[in-house]
Formats: structure tokens, sequence, C-alpha cells
């Protein structure tokens, strides 16, 4: 078992997230999306996060698909959406760095702010 997943399954449940360890690469949990254009929509996130607290996770799997896959380039909220089949075919990627990740607390809930933002769009 990767200790980074454990740490961030550690750091979820002291927010009373309850989440998942999947094939010992992706912790997932539900989330009701907060903001924006799916407002109250509950969904899935799967997080890789092997490094963790040392590095983000690479970015959130989010299913069901929310976005039209439109693969690289381009910028959010369209830009970056990737079919990955990963944890499992219904998952698109989303590929956004954390880039203030070093700036922050390096954590769970620093983490979590970050995901919050992807969703404040119209």
């Amino acid at each position: 078992m990767e200790i980074g997943l454990l740490e961030l399954k550690r750091q979820l449940d002291e927010q009373y997230i309850q989440s998942e360890i999947v094939d010992n690469r992706f912790l997932k949990f539900k989330y009701i999306v907060p903001i924006g254009k799916f407002r109250g929509q509950e969904i899935e996130i799967a997080l890789e996060a092997t490094q963790f607290p040392l590095n983000p996770p690479s970015g959130p799997y989010i299913k069901p698909h929310l976005m039209p896959i439109t693969g690289g380039g381009g910028v959010h909220p369209t830009g970056g959406i990737h079919q990955r089949n990963l944890p499992t075919p219904e998952w698109q990627y989303w590929s956004r760095p954390f880039s203030n990740w070093n700036n922050s607390n390096k954590n769970a809930k620093d983490y979590l702010a970050f995901i919050r933002t992807l969703f404040d769009f119209v």
C-alpha cells in the first residue's frame, strides 16, 4: 500500500469524508459539487496520490463525465479533459495541476479547496 494514499485517506477521514482505496493506486470519495454549473450534483472523485503530501494528486478523475472529452491543450474549464479509463471506463481525467502546492499547507484540506475552485464556472 502506498504511504501517500494512506496519508491522504487519514486526512480525509479527519474531515469526515469517507474514502476508499482502489487498486492500491487511487483514493475515491463522493463529492457534492458546491458551486458553479454542476452545483448540488453528487459525483465521485478519484485521486492518484502516491507521493502525497510531498506532491499533490495529479488531478482529479471525475465520475460521471461532466465535461466533453477534449484531450490535451486548452484552458479550464474545457481544455485538458481526457478519457483515461482509470480507475474504470466511467471516469474522465481533468488535467488540473495544483501549481501553488509548494505555497500551501500541503494537506487534504488545501487540496479540497483547490478542487472546489475547479467547479467555479457557469
